[in-house]
């Protein structure tokens, strides 16, 4: 009686385990485990194991580590419905996928990948319009990414790791950036971007609560300083000039390339108004911002136009003072 009493209580107890401690064992598959649906939190990291199997009895599972293993490919999830941190990093996967079922995942780690063919890890679409709501926290680092843009739909991401990638165009991650409206850090380093000018401004100005770039903080005096001077930049850059003989049909265009440059909206509306009835055609002329250096210049002044100004000068000297003596001599 006393050993079928013990035998009760180590299963009750072993129903109640709710961490499974399985890494560096080994193992080249993962273990059936028949009473897993207490189990909350599975370690299988440091092992050989080369495909994710016998995860159907673990329901209740919020965490699972996985990394530093052999898979190659992400797959048989469906019932972790629960599943809120799942660890991936230093694996072969080339895509990732299969998590579509997964109803509250928080964070996702792939990052280092090794992949036979040494390709760059790809993003299923459906993946990642599954995450939209509930992704939080993304680690793709060292995985050979040359664009963010395919994650622009995670719009409650607050920390992602992107660094030591392929990503080489500014505008594509400013515009990514920008989508994450609830960002608080991110890592960048180790891409070809991070090497280009005015990097950590722009990606400041882009983004809208970042708290951390790189490991370096950002105070908010400073980011609302970045922002508002990134706006003024674009305010007051150089305006596009425009050409009258491109505009206007029928214009001589034996106009010196100054003068035409020269042309304001309000003339090219005017001519367009006097040539044409449908006075709606003119809305879309946009107002034109001229630098300094393209107006026409003026002649520099010769020894004879010294003469010619200084003479002019002395002449109206002559009649001031002329108007003056004449003004005297009215008075009573």
């Amino acid at each position: 009686m006393e050993k079928l009493k013990t035998k009760k209580k180590k299963s009750r107890l072993f129903d109640r385990v709710t961490h499974l401690y399985l890494q560096e064992k080994h193992l080249r598959k993962i273990p059936k485990i028949a009473s897993g649906q207490d189990v909350q939190t599975l370690y299988l990291y440091d092992n050989d194991i080369t495909k994710m199997e016998n995860l159907e009895s673990l329901s209740s599972l919020t965490s699972l580590y996985l990394q530093n293993n052999q898979i190659d490919k992400m797959e048989n999830m469906c019932n972790l419905r629960r599943l809120k941190k799942l660890y991936l990093g230093k694996n072969r996967i080339r895509v990732l996928e299969g998590i579509e079922c997964i109803e509250g995942l928080e964070e996702l780690h792939v990052e280092k990948q090794n992949s036979p063919d040494n390709a760059p890890l790809c993003f299923d679409p459906r993946t990642i319009m599954s995450l939209t709501e509930t992704l939080l926290v993304l680690n793709i680092s060292h995985n050979k990414i040359a664009s963010l843009r395919f994650l622009s739909p995670l719009k409650n991401l607050m920390v992602i790791d992107a660094s030591f990638n392929d990503l080489d165009d500014m505008r594509d991650a400013c515009q990514t950036v920008r989508n994450w409206l609830y960002l608080r850090e991110a890592k960048l380093n180790g891409n070809p971007i991070s090497k280009q000018h005015r990097y950590r401004e722009e990606i400041i100005a882009n983004a809208q609560r970042l708290e951390t770039l790189d490991n370096k903080s950002i105070s908010e005096l400073s980011r609302t300083f970045i922002q508002r001077f990134e706006e003024g930049k674009l305010m007051c850059g150089p305006k596009p000039s425009i050409n009258i003989a491109d505009v206007v049909p029928g214009l001589p265009s034996n106009y010196p390339k100054s003068l035409q440059k020269a042309a304001s909206a309000s003339i090219i509306r005017e001519i367009r108004c006097r040539q044409l009835t449908d006075l709606s055609a003119f809305d879309d002329a946009e107002p034109v911002y001229l630098s300094w250096n393209h107006l026409p210049k003026r002649r520099p002044l010769t020894k004879a136009s010294h003469s010619v100004l200084r003479g002019h000068k002395m002449e109206s000297h002559k009649n001031m003072v002329i108007s003056k003596t004449t003004i005297k001599s009215r008075k009573p």
